[in-house]
């Protein structure tokens, strides 16, 4: 049976949870998903953003 929404695979379950955790800490970093993702696939045109682990710490502070 087809479930809406579910995943095929257990790569594409970890690919699904890895995504949305990234999502979850942008948000909580106050960063633009679609800005950090851009800036590591090297999209032309979009600001650098630093790494997590940068950001993760500046928070902290």
């Amino acid at each position: 049976r087809k479930i809406s929404g579910g995943t095929v695979s257990e790569a594409g379950k970890a690919a699904r949870d890895t995504m949305l955790g990234l999502l979850k800490t942008c948000s909580k970093l106050g960063i633009s998903y679609y800005q950090f993702l851009g800036d590591r696939f090297a999209v032309p045109g979009i600001t650098a953003v630093a790494p997590l682990p940068t950001l993760v710490s500046l928070a902290k502070a």
